[in-house]
């Protein structure tokens, strides 16, 4: 074994290696391993209460800290295994199991390891053996971290419950065949399997992660299966449980399906997560049902489709418009249900200068406000664009309409599977 407390000798070939680690994109590399390891439901919009991508984050954690082990010749201090510890601890919490855990960071090395075999000729392979010990060290070190991690996570209080809640509930939702171990979890919850199940995705308004940790008892003791994932409570009941108790008094949002056969799970989860997250930015509170938000959740399903007509109603204006004067006149027209009055008077300008604005949008657009068609692309392209200021931030524009600008557009939901070979495996343009 080479001493890996000291860096590896620069030779021309080392120092290739060395660029080629450095140029490494672990965002990039998470996101094409990541698909292929179960997961837990989660909604399409990001939301500072559902953390979803602990897979992702993990690998990440774990590229950077190969790549600068392998780079540096430094072993990883306190701080950085911290950082995978801590990500390790969130795969914990969302109910996946200790072992895929590992498989995760098996799979990274061994991404990493094809990288440098295809990229290094096979002549100069004899420079490898060190960068190969960092990855059989990082292994080792990952495997103790991920034992702390999902060990101090089921010491926590409620939390054995809690684990085997949620890791019931990830299988049933990821359509794996029933165990002898799933029955034994499904008998100590006190729960039934059946052929279809009632999902559910609960949150409470400013609730911290022990309030949602207690309210998941509270359901898991009704017989309920549930599962807290930091400040959301997702689970499965039966077609006929009873929520009043929950509701009635308590600040809380609740979305729930009708009764849903396995297969079809995994997706109405998802969509119910999105559903709380958009009451969460609307204010809404008690029972949340599909139809409150039938156009914000068919834009959530239809990116690319709501990326175009965003394109359609607001890219010339933006172009042509660098105040965004334009911009916010004709978003205020359609909150307003295109009340010329009411929108003067929200905006507030004269009645005349409103008129003025109106005739400029539709001569740079080529949109006619006064026709249904048109009033209704302008108010989908709004909604759009308002749940992206409240996803991303007032500061932040999506990713590339078709034009020049670029904007942050939400991750695509169909991901690439996992690269075999170095040249699928993406890289920061590095000189």
């Amino acid at each position: 074994m080479h001493d890996l407390s000291r860096p590896v000798a620069e030779s021309s070939t080392s120092r290739r290696v060395r660029r080629i680690i450095q140029c490494l994109d672990a965002d990039m590399v998470a996101r094409q391993v990541a698909p292929v390891f179960p997961t837990a439901p989660a909604g399409r919009l990001g939301d500072d209460t559902c953390q979803a991508g602990s897979w992702e984050d993990m690998i990440r954690r774990s590229v950077e800290l190969i790549s600068h082990w392998m780079a540096s010749g430094i072993q990883p201090g306190q701080y950085t295994l911290s950082e995978l510890y801590e990500a390790a601890r969130a795969v914990a919490g969302s109910g996946l199991a200790a072992e895929d855990a590992f498989r995760v960071c098996s799979a990274t090395a061994r991404a990493l390891w094809e990288v440098l075999l295809r990229s290094v000729p096979a002549e100069d392979w004899g420079c490898l053996p060190p960068h190969m010990d960092v990855l059989w060290a990082f292994l080792d070190i990952a495997s103790r971290t991920i034992k702390r991690a999902f060990d101090d996570h089921r010491e926590l209080l409620s939390s054995s419950d809690n684990y085997r809640a949620g890791t019931l509930f990830v299988r049933i939702c990821d359509r794996s065949p029933a165990t002898i171990e799933d029955h034994d979890r499904a008998d100590r919850l006190g729960f039934r399997f059946a052929e279809f199940y009632s999902p559910f995705v609960l949150a409470i308004v400013g609730g911290s992660a022990a309030s949602h940790s207690y309210l998941a008892a509270r359901l898991r003791a009704t017989g309920a299966l549930a599962h807290a994932e930091g400040r959301r409570v997702a689970g499965l009941t039966g077609p006929d449980f009873d929520w009043r108790t929950f509701l009635d008094g308590h600040p809380v949002s609740l979305a729930t399906y009708p009764p849903t056969r396995q297969e079809s799970l995994a997706e109405a989860v998802s969509e119910l997560h999105d559903l709380v997250t958009l009451a969460a930015r609307s204010g809404h509170q008690g029972q949340i049902h599909p139809e409150d938000f039938l156009a914000e959740m068919f834009l959530t399903n239809s990116p690319r489709l709501a990326e175009r007509i965003l394109e359609r109603v607001f890219g010339r204006l933006e172009d042509q418009d660098d105040s965004g004067v334009l911009s916010a006149t004709l978003t205020c027209l359609a909150a307003n249900v295109f009340d010329r009055a009411a929108t003067a008077s929200a905006l507030p300008v004269h009645r005349n200068t409103l008129l003025y604005r109106i005739n400029r949008i539709e001569k740079l657009s080529g949109l006619d406000l006064d026709r249904h068609t048109h009033r209704e692309l302008v108010r989908l392209a709004a909604i759009w664009k308002d749940g992206r200021i409240s996803q991303f931030g007032q500061e932040s524009r999506p990713r590339a309409y078709t034009g020049k600008r670029t904007r942050g557009a939400p991750s695509d939901a169909h991901a690439p599977s996992v690269p075999t070979v170095a040249e699928e495996l993406p890289t920061r343009s590095c000189r």
